[in-house]
């Protein structure tokens, strides 16, 4: 992100802003509370909060506590005691390089803090005001919004207060600083409902699932191609590999295979059956064709033309899978957990007695498990222990090197190594992050994706001669859904990043590290 001290231009004269912090505990605000209450109906107030109610993570150090511009403007709106009983209020105007412009509103500040005037020019980071103690315990009521230049305003709202005006104040930031990263192509809102990814469907469409409905988002600006509501609900999606067909399930027990669309329109259906069966469905490819779907410990082998080929009961919930040789192959969770396979005739037969992750390259089926990663003969279902440790997450390249991302209490490390199960390198990231590691290979490269804080989430090149790690992006949320953040690729070096709680992003990983000019051995971390 390029930051600049503020600048006086024509339409901004107090300068137009760079990127946008938090109001408390700035830049980053990680030693504070809030970003989770926006739109939030409270029948005491009788409407939707419109705004966020923010606090230090010790609430009995708020009271006092310095309030911070988000970023450069001018300040509108000052005074001491503008909402009364519930304290005093600033509002500061902020102008873009493209001459539009957006409101940051700041509530419940102890009145003798307010010292700034309608006209002062603020910086980001300069202070405001400090907490003040309204009818409610000391906090902030912080507020984005484009009207109300000049009055307090209500506070709540009688319906969703983004249709009068307001944003969601934290997102709003996270987009701001995301959209000003190397390599962020666009930005998508979070939709409460969630969004799942089901893959790119060429290069110019990428099909999710949203609010049980199949979308198509246009990959070049991240704009709704178009909403398949012609289906009654949709829970689970599979792009077939050759990507002509996209097969739906939901929880009824229905399955529905859709032609590809023709000229930007959306899928046709094709056939559907009914399974017998009930519950959340998971979509794995068969070898060959068609479709397997897993039904509440019962799978089913559907042909690409809609034919039940077979039927198995038994199976746990599925942890991960992959195309093996001309096998699908899967493991299970629980103490009946195991690897599995399927064969093009099907149906489903017991490979071997461990379970974890997968991964496949050079003719190798590797297993990592809780006791290590095992290098396994399908044919003698015999797993060879190649490296022990506890669970992580694996990548294997083409050449046959598998590289390892490795946590426990002690320690986070990539591994690295070589085809025969030697030991290639490794390297500690333990100053980064304590969150959950996920290895994601895109255009043949290989990132790291980390959870930091538990809400943000870094992305990482990763350099497989010489262990470096390059950071190439980082994006967050104050009101995490850990379920629903996942990671596709989108192609030509392209990544798309959805945030549970805060926005689909696409990056261009390949701009994004042309930007880098150091690796993350030599910077500082946020």
């Amino acid at each position: 992100v390029s930051l600049h001290l503020p600048s006086p231009q024509p339409g901004a004269p107090c300068g137009a802003v760079d990127v946008f912090d938090f109001p408390l505990d700035a830049p980053d605000g990680d030693g504070a509370r809030g970003g989770a209450d926006f739109g939030v109906f409270r029948s005491r107030f009788g409407g939707r909060h419109t705004g966020e109610d923010w606090r230090l993570v010790s609430r009995r150090h708020s009271l006092g506590a310095p309030v911070y511009a988000i970023g450069h403007g001018v300040v509108t709106y000052a005074q001491p005691n503008g909402w009364g009983a519930d304290k005093g209020i600033v509002i500061v105007r902020h102008s873009f390089d493209d001459g539009s412009t957006i409101l940051s509103f700041y509530g419940h500040l102890d009145p003798p803090s307010v010292v700034l005037r309608a006209g002062d020019c603020v910086a980001r980071g300069d202070q405001v005001g400090k907490i003040g103690k309204p009818r409610t315990p000391p906090h902030l009521h912080f507020e984005i919004r484009s009207h109300m230049p000049t009055a307090p305003g209500p506070g709540y709202w009688s319906v969703d207060p983004v249709l009068a005006g307001w944003r969601p104040p934290s997102q709003t930031i996270w987009d701001s600083r995301m959209v000003a990263s190397p390599g962020v192509l666009w930005t998508r809102p979070y939709a409460a409902w969630g969004t799942r990814g089901v893959g790119l469907l060429d290069r110019d469409t990428f099909v999710a699932i949203e609010d049980h409905q199949l979308i198509a988002i246009d990959a070049a600006d991240g704009t709704l191609r178009w909403s398949q509501s012609a289906l009654e609900q949709v829970d689970s999606a599979m792009l077939d590999p050759d990507r002509s067909l996209v097969y739906v399930a939901n929880q009824s027990g229905d399955l529905t295979a859709l032609r590809a669309p023709v000229a930007g329109s959306a899928f046709e259906p094709l056939w559907s059956i009914k399974l017998d069966r009930i519950g959340a469905p998971t979509l794995l490819p068969l070898p060959g064709g068609g479709v397997m779907v897993w039904l509440r410990r019962r799978s089913f082998g559907v042909s690409a033309a809609g034919d039940l080929l077979w039927e198995a009961d038994g199976l746990t919930r599925l942890i991960d899978w992959t195309l093996f040789e001309d096998q699908l192959v899967f493991t299970t969770s629980g103490r009946e957990g195991a690897v599995w396979s399927v064969g093009k005739a099907g149906p489903v037969a017991r490979a071997a007695e461990i379970t974890g992750r997968l991964a496949s390259a050079r003719n190798r089926l590797i297993i990592y498990d809780r006791e290590g990663i095992f290098r396994l003969d399908p044919e003698t279902s015999r797993a060879e222990l190649l490296y022990g440790l506890d669970l992580g997450d694996m990548v294997a390249l083409p050449d046959g090197r598998l590289l390892v991302a490795h946590t426990d209490l002690r320690d986070r490390r990539l591994i690295m190594l070589n085809a025969d199960g030697s030991l290639r390198w490794e390297r500690s990231y333990s100053n980064v992050s304590h969150g959950a590691p996920h290895l994601q290979v895109v255009s043949g490269r290989v990132y790291l994706l980390l959870d930091l804080y538990g809400r943000d989430l870094a992305v990482f090149a990763v350099d497989t001669s010489t262990a470096a790690l390059t950071r190439l992006f980082i994006g967050g949320t104050r009101d995490p859904q850990p379920t629903d953040t996942w990671v596709s690729p989108m192609g030509a070096g392209r990544m798309l990043i959805n945030i549970g709680g805060g926005s689909t992003v696409a990056l261009d990983l390949v701009t994004a590290l042309a930007a880098v000019s150091q690796s993350f051995d030599r910077r500082e971390m946020p």
